[in-house]
């Protein structure tokens, strides 16, 4: 589906749960990220923030528990 962004990557409200028993560690919480193509983007925060996470959703290599994600306007 087109969603008509022209960002080159957009995700919007992502979360990300990861079972533990039967609880469960939520590595991210609503995350939007928008960027266009061209820009220069830098990830931060601390040990545990959700980084390395943002980054595997962002790169395909894991699914969000909830949210969407699109790349140049595909989800």
């Amino acid at each position: 589906m087109v969603n008509g962004n022209s960002a080159l990557i957009n995700l919007q409200g992502i979360i990300k749960k990861y079972p533990i028993g039967t609880d469960f560690y939520q590595a991210l919480n609503g995350v939007d990220v928008v960027i266009n193509q061209g820009e220069f983007v830098a990830i931060m925060g601390p040990s545990g923030s959700g980084k390395s996470t943002l980054m595997h959703i962002m790169g395909a290599l894991d699914t969000p528990t909830e949210g969407k994600q699109f790349f140049k306007g595909k989800d």
